[in-house]
């Protein structure tokens, strides 16, 4: 006779909600583990590390950053410090970083200047999009290039936005002389006075005098003035003043 097969009996499964309180149980066990291991002494924040950092100094940005010290590295939260960051206009990015044990790293991207503006007897130093990047009396800027900036004196206070920065239409007439000016006479001096946008002028070396007028057709005028500039190369001391304000008619003014 052929030996009858054992039928296995169905194991029988747990009760839903048995299921469900155990892996709640474990969920809560794995929990409390992790914030009491996340809770020891030894990730408390005892160092702060900037980087990317050129012409500010680490010392003064890990002082306004207002990083806690002492506090947990995994536990607090650096929504105030972002805040603090964020306020400094020289710094144009910046990312957090959480290093185990107790160290955070602050990786910033300067803003770059480009200019040097002149008003109620203040300078203040802007990047391409009109950022003042020196109106925090606690910061140190150590710009390498300074005295090679371009000097813009003219600004009316209806151009300024609040205490940051300056109205975009200023900014980009100010990047577009200045790119065009520094690909001509690389870093050589210039000083640039707006006048409220009617009487644009610069001036080269403060001795070659440039008269734009309106700012309307900008680009075309300062190909023209680049094309007579060859005409008095080696003569500016000799000329009171290249006028292109009228680009149909040119003028070159000597003394």
């Amino acid at each position: 006779m052929r030996a009858r097969t054992k039928q296995k009996r169905p194991r029988q499964k747990l009760p839903l909600r048995l299921r469900l309180f155990l892996v709640l149980f474990l969920i809560l066990i794995i929990s409390v583990g992790s914030y009491y291991f996340l809770s020891l002494p030894i990730w408390r924040i005892t160092d702060v590390a900037v980087g990317g950092t050129q012409m500010l100094s680490p010392d003064e940005i890990r002082d306004l950053s207002g990083v806690p010290i002492a506090e947990n590295l995994f536990l607090t939260s650096f929504a105030r410090t972002r805040e603090n960051l964020k306020k400094i206009t020289a710094i144009k990015s910046f990312h957090l970083y959480r290093i185990p044990p107790g160290t955070v790293i602050i990786k910033i991207e300067e803003r770059k200047p480009i200019a040097v503006l002149l008003f109620e007897n203040k300078s203040a130093i802007i990047d391409d999009a009109g950022y003042i990047l020196n109106r925090n009396p606690n910061l140190t800027l150590n710009v390498a290039n300074m005295t090679d900036l371009p000097v813009i004196s003219g600004i009316g206070a209806s151009e300024y936005e609040g205490e940051e920065r300056i109205a975009p239409r200023a900014s980009a007439l100010i990047v577009d002389i200045i790119a065009e000016l520094s690909s001509l006479l690389g870093s050589r001096r210039l000083q640039l006075t707006p006048g409220g946008f009617e009487k644009i002028s610069f001036s080269l070396d403060d001795i070659l005098l440039v008269k734009l007028g309106r700012n309307e057709d900008v680009r075309r005028k300062m190909d023209i003035f680049k094309a007579l500039l060859s005409q008095v190369n080696g003569k500016w001391s000799a000329v009171e003043y290249i006028d292109v304000r009228y680009p149909d008619n040119p003028v070159v003014k000597y003394k």
